[in-house]
C-alpha cells in the first residue's frame, strides 16, 4: 500500500497616475468617504469588521516594535503625516512611497470588497487577475517591516500575516474571499497517514477550516484517473483542522494510491 499526498493547484499593483482615479484617496478621507467608514477609526483597538488589535490600537499593531514594526514613512505622507493616503506616501531609502497599497495590494483588495458586495472601486477601476495568494506585496520581507510571509500558515502570534489577536486569519491578497489557511493557492493540503482498521483503511489529512467539497479519491496506479470513494466533505471553521474519512474494504484490496480533491473556488 502506498500513499500519495494530494495537491491542489494552486499582487502586482495597478496605480493610476492621478489621485481622482482612486474610489478613496485616503484612510480617514473626507467628504468622498474613506476606509475609515467600514473599518473605523486606525486608532481604535477594534475594527467595525470585528478584529482586535494588539496594544488595542490598529495603529500600533502597525508601528509597535513589538508587532509589525513598520516604519513610518512606508504609510504617512508629508511633514504634518496625516491624512494616510491609499496609494501614495514618502517613503524609505528601501522602499518607494505606496501607502495603504505597498501591503494591501489594490488589484486584490478592490476584488475582495468587490465579491462582499463593495463595488465604488470599480467605478474608476477596471482591473485584471490579482497576483495569487502567495505572492509577497511589494513591503513584505523588507528592512521596513515584520511583514514577511504571505501565506499565513503558522498559528502563532506576530509572525507571518498574524497579527491581530487571536483569529490567524491574515489577508485576503489575491481577493477571492479566501483568508490564507483556507485558500488553495496557499495553505496545506495534504494526506498525514493512512492506518488498517480491520479491512478497511482510515485516510486522515490535513487541510484548512473553510474549505467545502473536500473528497478522497482512489486509484489503482499512481498516474491513473481518481476516483472519488468519498462524498463531498465541508469542513467548517478557521485554522488548521486534520480530518479522517474510512475507506470501508479499502484493505482488501493489493494496491490503491489515494489523494484528496476539491472544488477550488
Amino acid at each position: 500500500m502506498k500513499l500519495l499526498n494530494g495537491c491542489i493547484w494552486g499582487m502586482a499593483i495597478i496605480v493610476m497616475g492621478a489621485r481622482a482615479g482612486w474610489a478613496y484617496d485616503s484612510y480617514s478621507g473626507g467628504a468622498e468617504g474613506g476606509c475609515i467608514d467600514c473599518h473605523g477609526d486606525f486608532r481604535g483597538s477594534t475594527s467595525l469588521k470585528g478584529t482586535i488589535f494588539p496594544s488595542s490600537q490598529n495603529h500600533e499593531m502597525h508601528r509597535g516594535a513589538s508587532n509589525m514594526a513598520t516604519a513610518c514613512n512606508l504609510c504617512h505622507s508629508g511633514s504634518s503625516r496625516t491624512p494616510v493616503y491609499t496609494y501614495t506616501s514618502n517613503g524609505t531609502v528601501n522602499n518607494p512611497g505606496l501607502g495603504c497599497s505597498g501591503c494591501h495590494v489594490g488589484a486584490g483588495l478592490r476584488r475582495h470588497h468587490a465579491n462582499n458586495g463593495v463595488t465604488l472601486c470599480y467605478d474608476c477601476h477596471t482591473d485584471g487577475a490579482p497576483p495569487a495568494e502567495s505572492v509577497k506585496p511589494p513591503y513584505y520581507n523588507t528592512v521596513d517591516t515584520k511583514a514577511k510571509n504571505p501565506g499565513n500558515t503558522v498559528l502563532a502570534a506576530n509572525t507571518n500575516e498574524n497579527w491581530s489577536v487571536g483569529d490567524f486569519l491574515g489577508l485576503d491578497n489575491d481577493g477571492n474571499n479566501l483568508y490564507d489557511l483556507a485558500d488553495y493557492a496557499i495553505g496545506p493540503y495534504k494526506i498525514l497517514k493512512l492506518n488498517r482498521e480491520t479491512n478497511n483503511i482510515r485516510i486522515t489529512w490535513l487541510t484548512a477550516g473553510g474549505r467545502d467539497n473536500n473528497a478522497v479519491q482512489a486509484a489503482q496506479i499512481v498516474t491513473g484517473l481518481g476516483v472519488n470513494i468519498s462524498p463531498d466533505i465541508n469542513i467548517p471553521g478557521v485554522g488548521l483542522v486534520t480530518n479522517s474519512y474510512v475507506h470501508v474494504g479499502g484493505a482488501t484490496n493489493s494496491i490503491r494510491f489515494y489523494r484528496m480533491s476539491a472544488v477550488v473556488p
